[in-house]
């Protein structure tokens, strides 16, 4: 209830002052766009860390392309506050409506900012796995975040994607061509990546992390090592990834060799008769140089070994 109480609080007053102001306000004053490729923005959280009373929610990156037609959005942060913020940046940019909105795919940190977008009542896009997701613990998402940020950021008000896509589908919105790629259950089930075909950039939610450790609780590592792979050979010239800095493909690769190495080393601490609580000793070794590299690397690897074991336990037996 005191939780419940705080979060309302914060948003009731964030509401306010964009009542008294006559327009949408930062309520994170360091959120920037960074034009990465023309008319494609990046809006980059400078946090590799799960959402969290410090970072008050914001982890996640966010992105908005210019079609001549209107904004297209892609993801939306994880509460209205940080939507509301996003808003704000996107307004000192250009002052086209927002008419779309991709969700790339389930985890709150994504799309819980939906809601700030209301008023340009924008198409809002996502795989059928992750908008049925979305539908049936929107609630649980926001009370984790609640509870993970203290009530720092706020309430939100759940929108579920209207519009949703089963395969890889081309769209022109606006004046820009995008290729919709349903690439499956690699990070999570049903992730989509956005590919602006003649920026040559990829939008990819939590499919790439920008030298930061991956989240692995809802992977199929195998299937997201292909996956990078796959998304390789498309040699982009920028990728935007959903957490971590702004790259190149070097950034898949880079990944990938990280889930690689991780599930190689597992595998054969597997053979070996070892449980997961027995590997970390080795996995610290094989990906030395990623955890000097990637700063929230402790606090994921202890469950990512964990994550891999059993996927690797269940392969052992025709998995």
């Amino acid at each position: 209830m005191v939780r419940r109480t705080l979060a309302t609080a914060v948003a009731a007053s964030l509401l306010g002052l964009a009542a008294c102001t006559g327009g949408p306000q930062k309520a994170y004053p360091e959120m920037e766009a960074r034009e990465v490729a023309d008319g494609v923005w990046a809006v980059v959280s400078p946090s590799r860390s799960f959402p969290n009373e410090e970072n008050r929610g914001w982890n996640s990156n966010m992105a908005f392309v210019e079609t001549g037609e209107g904004i297209l959005l892609v993801d939306t942060g994880s509460a209205e506050a940080i939507g509301e913020s996003l808003k704000a940046t996107i307004r000192e940019v250009s002052d086209a409506p927002v008419r779309w909105v991709i969700n790339t795919h389930s985890h709150g940190d994504h799309w819980l900012g939906n809601h700030a977008f209301a008023e340009s009542d924008p198409e809002i896009i996502a795989s059928e796995e992750a908008a049925g997701i979305i539908e049936r613990e929107g609630g649980t998402w926001r009370e984790r975040i609640n509870q993970m940020t203290g009530g720092a950021a706020g309430d939100s008000e759940i929108v579920v994607p209207a519009t949703t896509l089963t395969e890889t589908t081309e769209r022109t919105f606006g004046d820009v061509a995008v290729t919709l790629r349903h690439v499956g259950n690699a990070h999570s089930p049903g992730d989509l990546v956005v590919h602006l075909t003649e920026q040559d950039v990829l939008l990819t939610g939590d499919v790439v992390f920008g030298e930061a450790a991956p989240a692995t609780m809802d992977s199929d590592v195998r299937h997201w090592i292909d996956t990078l792979e796959a998304l390789e050979a498309l040699d982009p010239e920028t990728v935007v990834p959903g957490h971590g800095r702004v790259g190149d493909a070097a950034l898949l690769a880079d990944l990938r060799g990280y889930l690689d190495t991780l599930w190689q080393t597992v595998e054969s601490g597997y053979d070996q008769g070892k449980l997961d609580y027995q590997m970390r000793e080795e996995v610290d070794e094989a990906l030395a140089d990623r955890a000097e590299r990637y700063p929230n690397y402790d606090e994921r690897i202890g469950q990512s070994i964990s994550h891999v074991y059993l996927q690797v336990e269940e392969a052992a037996f025709g998995g």
